[in-house]
Order: C-alpha cells, then structure tokens, then sequence
C-alpha cells in the first residue's frame, strides 16, 4: 500500500507540475487533441499533455520570462522523466496522459486511486529496459513487471504506440483504448471543446459518474456543520435568530452545490501559458433542460459596450454582466427564497428582487479612492455604477423608496452582549431629492450607514474604523437615457464624468491595457467581465503600508489588470482567469524588492529610507 501511495503521490506531483503550464493558441479551434482516442471508456478522470516537448519549451520561457529561477523548469520533460525513471524510447514530441478509471470509489473509501500513465513511445523495448529488473519473467497478457522509482513494484504493456504504466497489474493488462477522441469532446459543451482543442494540458472529470458520491458527500459534511452550529448554540454563543440564519445558509450552500453536481455532464480543467500570460478556464456542460440552466440562458454577450459608459480613470475592480445572458436576479430570488420570512436581512434582498429584475445589463468600478479621504476614514467605498433599465426614471424612483425604507432596519448580530441581549446592526439612511443639477440631470442625493453596537465597537478597536469605512457611504443617484447610476461617494465630478461617458461611450471599457486583456481573457458569449487592477491595489494600499514601516510600492501607469470572465453558450458555460506575465512579473519583483528592503532594515544597507517613494455590506445594488 505505500508502494502504491508513493507512485500515485510522484504521477501526481509531475501531473500537477505540467497541468499549472498549458499553453493557449490564439485561435481556439473545436478539433479536441486526438491523443483523447487512447482514454478508456468512461474514465472519471483524465489528464492530457498533448505536447510534451512543447510544454516544456513553454515552461523554459515562462522560467525565464519571469525569473523564476527554478531549476526544474530549465527543463520540465528531463526533470518528468528523471522523476519518473524513464531512460529512453520517450516521444517526446507526444501526447501524454494520466487516468483514473474509478475516482469515486476511491474518494468514498478515502483511498489512493490507481493512476495509470499512457506515455506515448517510439521504442517500447527500450522504455520498458528502463523500469525492467534483470531476469524479469513477463507477467502475461503482454504486461511485464517492473521496478518504478525508489524500487516500487509495477506494471507495463503496451497498446497502439502507447506504453500503459502503473501499480495495479489488472488495470493494466484490462486497459482499453475508447477510440473515439472526441467521446469526452462532447461531454464539456461548446465551450470546453473550444478550449479543450487548443491547449497544452487540461484535466477532464465526468462529473456525472461522480454526482452519487458527491452529493453523498455534501450532504455529510452539511450535517457535520449543521451540528456545530448546534452545540454553538446550546452554549449560549448563538442566539436562535442567527443559529435559523446560519441553517438556512448551509442549506442553500448544499441546494446549489447538488443541483450544479447533479446536473452536470462532464467538466475541463485547462491551464494555458503564452509569451503575454497565464490563463485557467473551467468550462462545464449540463444536461438538457437542468436546473442550473434557468439561470445561464446565454444569448447575451454585450457587456463591453455597457462597461464604456463608465469613466477612465484609476481603480481596482471593474465589471459588467448582461442579464440575457446570466439571470442574477433569479439566482438572488432562489437564494433569498432559502431564508424564512422575518430574517431581517435576507428580507432586505428580498424586497430588492423586484428592481433587480429589471436591471438588463449592469457595470461598476471601484475607482482608487482619493488619499485624502481614505486617511479621514471616508470615501473608501468609491464607485460608480450604471443599470440599463426599461424605464430608468421608475427606477430612480424605486432606488429612493427603498433606501429610505431602508432606515432604522435592525440586523441581529447573533452576539450576545454581556447583559445577554442580542446585540443588532442598524441601518441609518437617509434621501434628498434634486440635491444638484449636473449639465440639466437632476441628482439626487442619499446616505447609508450601518450603525454596529458600541459594545462591538469598542471590542473592535481600530477594525472597527477599518469596517465602517466600507459600510458607511454618501453617494448620489440619477438617470438619463435609460441608465440609472449611483455613486458610493459625494464627488461630484465622478457623477459628471458618468453621466457624459454614458453619452460618448468612450470609457473604461475602452481602456487599452483592460481591452488587451479582454481579447485573451473574456470566453465567447460573453454573459460577464470583470478586472482586478494591481496598480490600482497599489495606488490604494501603498501610502497606508508607508505609515507601518514597510517601503514604497509604484506600480507601472500601464500594468494590465487581471482578466476574468463568463461565457454561455447552449448547455455550456465556461469561467476563465487571465493574468498577464507583465502583471506577474511585477508581483514577483515587488515581493523580492520587499524583502530584500526589510531584511536590510531601516537606515541600514540595504534599507528604504533611501529609496524613493511612490505613490461589512455591499453598496446598494441600485
């Protein structure tokens, strides 16, 4: 048995080292890599290098490209084959693959799945002589019985050019090629194909082999968390309000998990490299009329446009999502649904599910806040968001009616004070009316504060100041052209800027660095897009980390942000990170430049003073 755990944990480790470093073509072609024809039928989880050297060529690039400075990575295949034990009669330029035929008896019994590698070779007498003992018997049927790394005992044959390597000598005398590459094509959608078909490395799992198993799963450990509560409870550290609200949570947390599990076909991993960045894409079919599919309806794919009605200008997170294409506001509505009536703030968004119905389309920036502001403790919190609407001045209406509706709501904390009082949020807002008129729009203005208990606050110390900077905001609110847009913050010019942007569409959607990114990071059908801008982390964070002690941080004016996207097309849905090299190069460098400046000390070789310096609840959905 510890035999068979030290293979799986090597095959493992050199499946994860190549999974990390796929390559993505620019291009994405539906034409799944053939190698797939050499998965067995049915397989539940299927890992596939369709180019082993090629892959290693692109991590020698990456190593370089960001200074890894990781000897393994100079060269990944000699580094796979030194692990493994291979000598010679490798194809190098072929399509490896690693199986697992019964991963979920394996997760049931909590033991290590046999894992079988399918290497692709030019000379299998002479792969095999480099596992094989001197004097070895075959083993019959074709398999020959070999020593593996560290003397483990295994398992070879071979089948269509393809050497089957493993522990488990019945696996691999009863190892079947499917022949039919695009078997597992079609169980990933559209989407999957798409990237399937164009990638270096990608890990497939039917996920509706293992749905029985999973489901089994969530249900157990649901129970085990539904338990803790309980016992928190009796202890008196939980009052019955919140111990209600914390079992109605798990058990949308377990709704949502078996409902995506159980209506699942299968599901793709891939992970892609390129001379500009790093990309990983989830991409998942569901079966025909599923639940989860009410909620991606795809069709929708216009989110750019409504992103450019937003102005340019420094920030940290940006995004927009088409409502045709992904049906939030039902994907709130079931999630609410969850909570039983009187839940003070579940009643909340429930009351906000008749205006977030209407929303079509919707974008949000969360601008770098001014340092001035920030350092008073206000004006953390600094977005601009617009709706399309049917009929924004109806909106801008309901937006009022409810914040205001909004005032004296009391959210219990589930915290018992020492009297034994159950200590409660409280919401304090308020709403005026044509508070300004900007280039003939009437702007209105409002406020929304969560009051916590002194108790907690005082309890709290400085994180209290900390929270409340996000919680407590001033904003405005107006519509024109069939938009409504808010503001977190009383500035003026931002809601001008907004206002102008939505008539020129010329905005941060057409920022040149963020639609780079978008080229290689945004699926097709797009349904949502949003990006995670380092410089602007940078801009926010690097005065206040100046005040601890810790040196100064500058990022790039022209930094491209990290990329993530949502795609639906059909039955398939497929979510994508993308994060340029340029970006990660620059965290990279950041973390050694810091550490080398703090490991020299202040004032010291080494140190900063001498270097030069640089630079709760959500906001409304309204």
């Amino acid at each position: 048995m510890q035999q068979n755990r030290t293979l799986a944990h090597r095959i493992k480790s050199c499946v994860v080292v190549a999974s990390v470093t796929a390559a993505v073509v620019q291009g994405v072609s539906a034409a799944v890599p053939a190698a797939l024809s050499q998965a067995p039928e049915g397989a539940q989880l299927v890992v596939i290098i369709p180019s082993m050297s090629e892959l290693s060529g692109k991590l020698s690039m990456l190593n370089q490209t960001l200074g890894l400075d990781q000897d393994e990575l100079t060269d990944a295949l000699g580094a796979f084959k030194a692990e493994v034990g291979i000598a010679d009669g490798l194809d190098d330029a072929g399509s490896a693959l690693f199986v697992v035929q019964d991963l979920a008896t394996a997760i049931q019994n909590e033991a290590e799945p046999d894992v079988l590698m399918v290497l692709p070779v030019t000379d299998y007498p002479a792969f095999v002589a480099s596992f094989q003992a001197e004097g070895a018997a075959p083993a019959g049927e074709g398999v020959t019985e070999v020593v593996l790394p560290d003397g483990q005992a295994g398992f070879a044959r071979e089948v269509g050019g393809y050497a089957i390597l493993g522990n488990n000598q019945q696996a691999v005398t009863d190892y079947a090629a499917g022949g039919d590459a695009d078997a597992i094509g079609n169980r990933v959608g559209a989407l999957g194909r798409e990237y399937l078909g164009s990638c270096d490395a990608a890990a497939y799992v039917d996920l509706e082999a293992l749905a029985p198993m999973l489901i089994q799963k969530i249900d157990e450990v649901i129970a085990e968390v539904q338990e803790n509560f309980n016992q928190t409870a009796e202890m008196g550290m939980m009052d019955p309000s919140s111990l209600e609200s914390m079992q109605a949570m798990m058990a949308m947390y377990s709704t949502a998990g078996k409902a995506i599990i159980g209506s699942a076909e299968g599901v793709v991993i891939t992970l892609d490299i390129s001379e500009h960045g790093i990309g990983l894409t989830d991409a998942i079919q569901f079966k025909p009329d599923s639940a989860v599919m009410k909620y991606l309806p795809g069709g929708g794919g216009n989110t750019a446009s409504i992103l450019s009605r937003l102005p340019k200008g420094s920030y940290i997170v940006a995004g927009a999502f088409d409502a045709k294409a992904f049906a939030f506001a039902d994907l709130m509505e079931a999630a609410v649904a969850a909570f039983p009536e009187g839940n003070a703030q579940a009643d909340l968004y429930r009351k906000a599910v008749p205006m977030v119905k209407q929303i079509q389309r919707y974008a949000g920036v969360f601008y770098t806040p001014d340092p001035n502001a920030l350092m008073a403790g206000t004006g953390a919190l600094n977005m601009l968001q617009t709706y399309e609407v049917p009929d924004s001045a109806a909106y801008l209406t309901q937006a009022k009616e409810y914040i205001a509706g909004m005032n004296g709501t009391s959210i219990p904390l589930g915290i018992p004070s020492p009297d034994g009082a159950a200590l409660a949020m409280t919401y304090a807002t308020s709403y005026t009316d044509n508070a300004l008129q900007l280039d003939g729009v009437q702007v209105d203005q409002y406020s929304m504060n969560a009051q916590m208990p002194p108790q907690m606050m005082m309890q709290m110390g400085p994180m209290a100041g900390m929270m409340q900077m996000f919680t407590n905001f001033n904003g405005y609110a107006a519509e024109a052209d069939g938009y409504y847009l808010s503001t977190t913050t009383l500035d003026q010019q931002l809601m001008a800027k907004g206002l102008a942007t939505g008539k020129t569409g010329d905005g941060i959607g057409t920022d040149d660095a963020l639609a780079e990114v978008r080229e290689k990071a945004v699926p097709p059908s797009t349904a949502a897009e949003a990006y995670l801008s380092f410089g602007g982390v940078i801009e926010t964070v690097g005065p206040m980390a100046m005040m601890f002690g810790l040196p100064a941080i500058e990022a790039p004016a022209d930094l491209p942000p990290v990329g993530m996207g949502l795609g639906v097309d059909g039955q398939s849905a497929a979510a994508r990170l993308y994060v340029p090299n340029e970006t990660t190069k620059f965290i990279i460098d950041t973390v050694k430049d810091v550490q080398a400046q703090m490991m020299g000390g202040q004032g010291g070789p080494g140190g900063y003073d001498d270097q030069p310096s640089g630079p709760g609840a959500p906001p409304p959905p309204f």
